[in-house]
């Protein structure tokens, strides 16, 4: 697995890309998003678009970030995420917890208003 890192204004991109399952990948994604938790910033968006495949594990550790954030007055935003991604997602309910957008640019344009 591999995550990038970018800036884009005061919110901060995650790209991530490959398979996040129980084990190391999901304690290098959990570690991700610590360290991006722990930064001055304000919303974090995780680029989905290249992750082949996650498990509950995974879903986990987004819910479980997703309160933290919360609690930090940040918002955790979905961007992307493949058909099979979304299906994993909807057992979740993943609409009332996270905003999922289609496209990065719809999610800054979303999140700047």
């Amino acid at each position: 697995m591999i995550v990038e890192k970018r800036r884009i204004g005061p919110d901060t991109l995650l790209v991530v890309e490959g398979v996040i399952k129980l084990g190391e990948s999901a304690v290098f994604f959990s570690r991700a998003l610590e360290r991006v938790l722990e930064e001055e910033g304000r919303h974090v968006l995780v680029d989905m678009a290249q992750i082949n495949q996650m498990d509950s594990t995974a879903i986990g550790e987004l819910v479980g970030y997703l309160g933290r954030f919360s609690e930090a007055r940040r918002r955790l935003i979905l961007v992307a995420p493949s058909e099979r991604v979304r299906r994993l997602l909807r057992v979740v309910q993943p609409d009332t917890l996270f905003p999922i957008y289609d496209s990065l640019e719809a999610a800054l344009a979303a999140e700047q208003a």
